[in-house]
């Protein structure tokens, strides 16, 4: 989903000053899958400001009312695998009443420091702690009424004890707090898979046309895909096919949240190389 690095170098101090809070603006308008499109059809805006060394923060906005969904703080934010930054520094969400909805941290692209999240009516939800991308210390859940929901204790990224609760704070039997969607044998079936029906376009071909086609897409609460939607291409040819092989997968193992299958948002790079 290019590496750009900036250095100063010290030589007069007025100038100096001036190239730490230089900064520039710009504005995006974006659908409500996150694509760009023009002011008028926008059901986001993002407002992003880049300081003199390429980081900066990311702000997105509800366009119907101005009012705050996100902010991101990024070390570099052209930066990262797929250019699209290396996140560092506190990440905040809002709620649409504007009650905080999630604070969090990166250090340089990992999670890092507490996770907390708040329901819309401000009852802490969830509270938990990571250490450069691994879940540390213990883990708390509550239901929105206040009620302990779940508590888990963490070493090194392994759970080493759970609990779960009902709803009247009784002990019930254990089930993960979240579990990803899986294609049918896994990850690496996956890519096989991919690999195998993935075609390079002889038009993407014949115009020298390389890189990362990266599509988006849900697994949904039956393991279908659905919502396909194309992020970043290359050529038209090439990203009709990437698109073509998301739409094409089998019925994957749905997402559960609680137990309970939920509709889960993927985003998948799928490369088209000359050599």
């Amino acid at each position: 989903m290019k590496q750009i690095y900036a250095f100063l170098i010290i030589t007069v101090a007025l100038l100096t000053g001036y190239q730490a809070t230089a900064q520039t603006v710009k504005t995006k308008y974006l659908s409500a899958m996150r694509k760009e499109v023009p002011a008028a059809e926008a059901h986001y805006f993002e407002e992003i400001k880049e300081d003199a060394l390429g980081g900066g923060t990311r702000t997105l906005y509800l366009a119907k009312d101005s009012s705050k969904v996100r902010t991101l703080h990024y070390s570099d934010l052209d930066g990262g695998t797929y250019g699209f930054g290396i996140q560092h520094g506190p990440v905040y969400e809002w709620h649409p009443n504007g009650q905080l909805k999630l604070q969090m941290a990166y250090h340089y692209n990992k999670w890092d420091g507490p996770y907390t999240t708040w329901y819309e009516n401000g009852q802490l939800k969830l509270s938990s702690r990571y250490s450069q991308g691994t879940l540390v210390d213990t883990l708390k859940a509550f239901y929105e009424t206040g009620v302990l929901r779940r508590v888990e204790v963490y070493q090194q990224g392994k759970m080493v004890s759970g609990e779960v609760y009902d709803a009247s704070g009784n002990s019930i039997d254990f089930v993960p707090m979240e579990v990803m969607p899986e294609f049918p044998g896994g990850e690496q079936v996956m890519l096989r898979w991919i690999g195998s029906v993935l075609k390079y376009p002889k038009t993407t071909r014949k115009a020298k046309a390389e890189g990362l086609v990266i599509i988006s897409f849900v697994v949904d609460e039956q393991g279908r895909i659905g919502d396909t939607e194309l992020i970043k291409g290359i050529h038209p040819d090439a990203d009709a096919e990437g698109i073509r092989v998301i739409k094409a997968m089998p019925t994957w193992k749905p997402g559960l949240q609680e137990g309970k299958p939920v509709p889960v948002r993927y985003t998948l790079p799928l490369r088209f190389s000359l050599r």
